[in-house]
This record gives C-alpha cells, structure tokens and sequence, in this order.
C-alpha cells in the first residue's frame, strides 16, 4: 500500500511539474539556444489524417515529424551508423554519423546543436538545404552529437535519469567531459589527427568551455564555425526571455518545490497542448508572436512545415541548472563556472567566486556567424566576444538584416546566408593545404 502510494506521489509530481514546466515556457520560453521553437513547431504539427493545406520550400514530409534523427537520414537516401561515448564523469553521449561514401576529405565534421535542441536541428529542412546532408553530399564525413540530458543521450554507466543525482549538470560538464569524449572517440575511430567543429548557440558555448579548461583539445581542432555564440550575453533583448532571466530564482524554487530537474523533456503532451494554444490556420497565433519577441521576427523566411516538423524533434530536453548557468551568465556578463553561492563556492574553487574561463588558452582557428536580427545574441555581444579570444577569430556578418537566431538551423536562407559560406571555406582550406 504505502510503496503504491509512494508511486502515486512521484508520478504527480512529476505531472504537475511538467504541466507547470510548460505553461512558464509558452509565457516566457527560453534564453540561449531553440528559443522557444517548440510551441511554434507545435502550433503547425498535424495529427496523421489531418490534412495538410500548408505547402513547403524545403523537400521535407509532414511524417518527418515522428522519426528520429537516424530514421530521418535514413529515409532520405543516405547511410547512417550510431555510436556512443562515454565522458569520464559515466555520461553516456550517442553520436549520429553520416559516413562519407570514399575517402576524399581527411577531417571528419562533428556538429553540436543548441539549447534544449538535438542532432535532429542539422536535418530538419531536408535534403539539399539542412547543413549535414549538404556536407555528405561533398562527401565529409559527418557526426551529429546529442549532448547529455537530451532525448537521445539519458544514459549514464550508473545513474538513473530519473535520479536527481543524474540532472545535477550544466554546460560545464558538457564541455569539460562530453565533447573532449565525443573528440576522442571520432579520432581514434576515423584515425584522423583533427576535426572541424560547428556549434549554434550553446553548442558553441560548450566548445568555448573545452577550449578554455582543457586547452590540449585545441590542437584536435583544424577549425571551428561559431554559429551565433553564446558566451556574451549582457544585451539580450527578447522581452519574454529578460522576464524569464529576471525571475529565474523564483523559478527554481517553483521546480523545487516539485521536484523538477529537467526543463522541457521530450513530451507528447507539450505538442498536444502548444497544438491547441496555436492553431495552425493562423500565421499571426500566440506561438508565432511570442517567437517573434523572442528570437527576432524574420516571418518571410519562416516555413511552416519546418516548423510543425519541428515539434517532433524539439524540445528534447534539457536541465534545470543548465538554465540557472546561463542565467548567471547573462547577470554577471562573465564567462564563469557555475555559482553555488559564497560558501559552496569555497569549498568547491578553494575561493569565493566560481572560476572564470581562461579564454586566453583557446588557440583553435574559429569563424564567427552572426546575425543583426538575433534577439537573444545580440551583435555587440559577439563582437566584444571576439575581442576576448586570444587570435581574432574571422567575423561574418550574415548579410539579411532579418536573420534571426533560430534562422540558423531553421531558415529558407540558411543554406545561401550561412551554409554556402562555409562550405566554400571548408573547400579553400582543403586547397590551401593541398599546396603545403
């Protein structure tokens, strides 16, 4: 009796906390990363039957939605293996590979998608137009890595994820045992000396962290894409999101008190409900206002269906501390470890404020993206970003005015602002080393 009982409480909890997850997120969703792209995709998703009077740009279907990043790949004509690799801390990280079809290129590609996102951000607007089926398509070898906490990545060599033991992580952690892990597993397997990176958003920030704290992995890497870098994050002007920054404290109490360590799992009942809130028969719904204040409004180079197929992928979870980092992130405007308050602090840096990130050791070669539209990392964030890296890092400006953040994965000029670019430098580098 008690142990049932005991079950019924938890699976409450656990409700409550993610019905209160989901209301906070469709008032205020998110800082960093997606943004608040799940009850925008959620608003134009379609049960199958629906019918579907939303045409496409992009060569996508509406049942992309429900497959998983290797059915997707698979789907679209192209080879797919999966693999695992475990960080030193037990968590378990899968990798997505689009093998190359000969041995043309010598440096695979590894990509790291953003905030509460996953691999399945790199190929939602299909062939021909997403960044990993345009670098297999040139033949590169190709790793899609979903970082800890995500739907594709809640393993760990002991943990459960439904301990809170498990949740007790933020990007620090990803940088400073996931992808140095995630590195030394392609090389090894690949037998390649370096990659190439390209991170969005938090992606980039757990990058800048393993650059930072462990600057032997920099010689692994031949050259790193930053796409709109999160690590400066003072002047975030989306309204929703300076609420959420604002009230983040209050927040966690909020999860606390139910006991919620993850932010926006992967959940069937948030497209169900984001679904209702903001039909899909309207262009001007809830959901698309409120990613307008959020991200930037670019509606010209927004596709519906990307978006509804989007739902199916994203969010995919993420959590609660990793949110609280990059709150303190944006208060403080410093790049700094995780702070637990004056004395947990000492304890654990042997001082009183967290350590800040030695952004001085990173020596990798790094392009910069970034956009005039992005709401969340604003220009002048970037650029004073830049001026703290040790090498002045090649900038780009992406030259639509309108470009906003989630443009970079999701955009109907992504492939021609973006894509295009570093394909072209990933082909003029090849060249320039041909001739050493």
């Amino acid at each position: 009796m008690a142990s049932d009982l005991e079950r019924s409480i938890v699976a409450r909890r656990s409700s409550i906390g993610q019905l209160t997850t989901l209301l906070l997120s469709s008032i205020v969703l998110l800082s960093c990363g997606v943004a608040i792209r799940f009850s925008e995709a959620a608003s134009t998703r379609q049960r199958p039957g629906d019918v579907n009077d939303v045409g496409s740009y992009f060569a996508i279907e509406m049942e992309d939605g429900a497959l998983r990043s290797p059915e997707l790949i698979k789907k679209y004509g192209y080879p797919v293996e999966s693999h695992e690799a475990t960080g030193a801390d037990g968590y378990i990280i899968s990798l997505t590979r689009i093998p190359p079809r000969n041995d043309r290129h010598q440096i695979p590609i590894l990509l790291v998608h953003g905030l509460l996102a996953s691999s399945g951000d790199y190929l939602i607007i299909g062939p021909n137009n997403s960044l990993a089926y345009l670098l297999a398509d040139q033949d590169y070898d190709v790793w899609l890595a979903d970082m800890r906490g995500n739907r594709y990545s809640q393993r760990h060599t002991r943990l459960n994820s439904s301990s809170p033991e498990y949740w007790d992580f933020t990007w620090h952690e990803m940088g400073y045992y996931d992808l140095p892990a995630v590195i030394d597993y392609i090389l090894q397997l690949t037998g390649a000396r370096q990659l190439d990176y390209i991170g969005h958003s938090q992606g980039t920030t757990v990058f800048f962290v393993m650059a930072s704290s462990r600057p032997e992995y920099n010689e692994k890497i031949a050259h790193m894409y930053a796409l709109s870098p999160a690590v400066c994050l003072k002047r975030v002007r989306s309204p929703p999101v300076r609420w959420l920054l604002q009230h983040v404290f209050a927040l966690k109490d909020l999860f606390d008190a139910f006991g919620v360590q993850q932010f926006l799992p992967h959940s069937n009942q948030q497209y169900e409900i984001s679904r209702i809130l903001c039909p899909v028969s309207d262009p001007n719904n809830l959901c698309m206002q409120i990613v307008s204040m959020t991200v930037g409004p670019n509606p010209k180079m927004t596709d519906m269906m990307a978006m509804q197929i989007l739902v199916g992928h994203d969010p995919a979870g993420a959590s609660v501390k990793q949110m609280l980092h990059f709150a303190q992130l944006q208060h403080t405007g410093q790049f700094r470890q995780f702070d637990y308050g004056r004395r947990n602090n000492t304890e654990r840096y042997s001082h009183w404020k967290p350590p800040a990130y030695n952004l001085s050791a990173v020596s990798a070669p790094i392009t910069i993206f970034y956009a005039f539209n992005d709401w969340l990392i604003d220009p002048r964030d970037v650029l004073r970003f830049s001026r703290m890296l040790p090498v002045q890092p090649t900038m780009h400006l992406v030259e639509d005015e309108n470009f906003n953040h989630l443009d970079f994965t999701m955009a109907k000029n992504a492939r021609t602002m973006v894509y295009e670019h570093i394909l072209s430098d990933l082909e003029r580098r090849e060249r320039t080393n041909s001739t050493k």
